[in-house]
């Protein structure tokens, strides 16, 4: 199957709209593990500024959970509704935090209800009170030992943990039964799942609607084997018993030289597989890899159905789903591009962001997503199907010429393009072409505005005037320059480059009634 590229699609009209920021405060005194101040003795720490690592996010709360590379893991409330935000400690791990998960109340049954989970390089797992069950400050429940590498992900489900890692492993865990009237769960290490070909870098769990439908898990390694597990229900004398009848057992189909067990998909990617999510209601599997591709899968074929390649020359970083719209959302480190899941295209894609993408959740309000950066989180809605006839900010009046710019200032090479208009309401508007936001209004006062061009090595938009006028417009002070005037309404104006340095303004005019071709005039303009 060919690799196909975002450029090849055509877009879709669609409107990407920014919501609010949110300001993170990050900065921590407490040093990152390991690190020396050069030039100091040994064990004298520097102060390192920490980085976000991992995040999962409770929508109804509000709550971002996230770890952070110093080893801590921190809780950020959106429901304060500050532009600012402080975090609160929740704890520490020995290395930093590379998986996070906020268990919500979903199943029914749920041993871990309001807890949070967190992995880390330094190869555990902790159980963290958030809900301050029995005291006012967060405390560690109970840490996991038994992996030996790096924790990567981690999945809940019902009374079972489990969990991926650098050790080429997935490992289960088991709320043991008896502690229902007790204010903590206690887990304990049934299995290994499977031991894989490399590290296994993500899983992902879900279950459809669908009655007797108890989910499948998906994991991903670094050798691009996707691998499927389903929990199933065995069969006794107590067959609804969830918590003590549930077995996962290996689904997969395709046969691999690599690995004696069966996997889900072939091998497609090239590179280690970054993430994975399964849409059970959609039939899919969609896989992001550091072979800069997005994969599609279908999951009831065990087929792949489409190869995307990021044509913006990097990884996509991260993906949520869109389930009203069918959609996925998926980020690289400055953009946000919409996947259409029913027509296999992107349908839409913008630069969001200066700083890196970190990763994307879908946040409380209709239609809203979270996306998450270096230091704050960018709150968008992506509107699609607009009629763009209707444009806020827009004209009150006709509008008579629409002209797009690049408004480069003196010889720069950073393109600033913009959009110019002039209508009959009397006004100059200028605006940004990627969300068509009006940016300037420049109101005229003396006479009717007929044409425009602009003067690009001068950042002028020059306009025409119905009592013959041309006037020169400086966009930082608002203020006009006149040229001579026409002896009627001027109807053209064109800007010609005749010359390395030198530009010339021709300008034509209404003609009196009694003449049929009047000569155009010619103005030198230069740089």
């Amino acid at each position: 199957m060919p690799v196909l590229k975002a450029a090849e699609f055509e877009a879709a009209t669609a409107e990407f709209i920014h919501v609010s920021t949110i300001s993170l405060q990050l900065n921590s005194t407490r040093p990152r593990l390991g690190e020396l101040e050069p030039g100091f003795a040994q064990g004298v720490k520097k102060i390192h500024t920490p980085k976000l690592s991992a995040i999962s996010y409770l929508a109804d709360k509000r709550h971002l959970y996230a770890g952070i590379d110093t080893g801590e893991v921190r809780l950020w409330d959106f429901s304060v509704g500050a532009r600012k935000q402080a975090w609160l400690l929740i704890g520490s791990h020995k290395g930093s935090v590379t998986s996070v998960l906020a268990v919500t109340s979903s199943s029914r049954v749920n041993a871990a209800a309001g807890l949070v989970l967190s992995g880390s390089a330094d190869a555990t797992i902790k159980v963290w009170d958030v809900k301050l069950r029995v005291q006012e400050t967060h405390v560690c429940v109970q840490t996991l030992v038994g992996h030996t590498g790096t924790v990567s992900s981690l999945v809940h489900r019902g009374a079972c943990i489990l969990s991926s890692s650098t050790d080429c492993t997935v490992r289960i865990w088991k709320a043991i039964e008896g502690r229902g009237m007790l204010t903590y769960p206690w887990f304990e290490p049934q299995a290994v799942l499977i031991k894989m070909s490399g590290w296994v870098t993500c899983m992902s769990y879900a279950a459809s609607a669908r009655v007797g439908d108890f989910g499948t898990l998906y994991a991903a390694d670094a050798a691009a084997a996707i691998v499927k597990i389903n929990p199933c229900i065995v069969d006794g004398p107590n067959v609804w018993k969830e918590t003590s009848q549930i077995q996962w057992k290996l689904t997969g189909t395709i046969k691999d030289p690599k690995l004696s067990t069966l996997l889900a998909f072939s091998r497609v990617h090239d590179r280690m597989v970054s993430h994975i999510r399964y849409l059970p209601e959609e039939g899919l599997i969609a896989t992001l890899a550091f072979d800069n591709t997005l994969c599609i899968f279908n999951a009831i074929q065990a087929s792949l159905r489409c190869t995307v390649a990021n044509d913006t020359g990097g990884p996509f970083t991260g993906m949520e789903h869109d389930p009203v719209r069918s959609q996925l959302l998926v980020i690289d480190k400055n953009h946000l591009h919409v996947w259409d899941l029913a027509r296999d295209h992107f349908v839409a894609r913008k630069r969001i962001s200066q700083h890196e993408l970190l990763a994307i959740f879908k946040s409380s309000g209709k239609g809203e997503f979270g996306v998450v950066s270096a230091g704050a989180v960018d709150i968008w809605r992506v509107e699609q199907d607009l009629d763009y006839r209707i444009v806020l900010g827009g004209h009150t009046e006709p509008v008579i010429a629409l002209l797009a710019v690049n408004g480069t200032m003196g010889g720069s090479e950073t393109p600033d393009y913009r959009v110019l208009s002039i209508g009959q309401d009397d006004t100059l508007r200028m605006w940004d072409p990627f969300d068509m936001t009006c940016l300037r209004v420049l109101k005229e006062t003396r006479s009717e505005l007929t044409a425009l061009t602009f003067f690009a090595a001068g950042n002028t938009p020059i306009t025409g005037h119905d009592d013959g006028s041309i006037r020169l417009w400086n966009l930082e002070t608002g203020t006009a320059v006149d040229l001579m005037h026409h002896t009627n309404s001027v109807t053209c104006l064109v800007m010609a480059q005749v010359s390395h340095l030198d530009q010339l303004l021709f300008s034509a005019g209404k003609p009196p009634a009694d003449t049929l071709l009047q000569q155009p005039h010619t103005w030198q303009a230069s740089q």
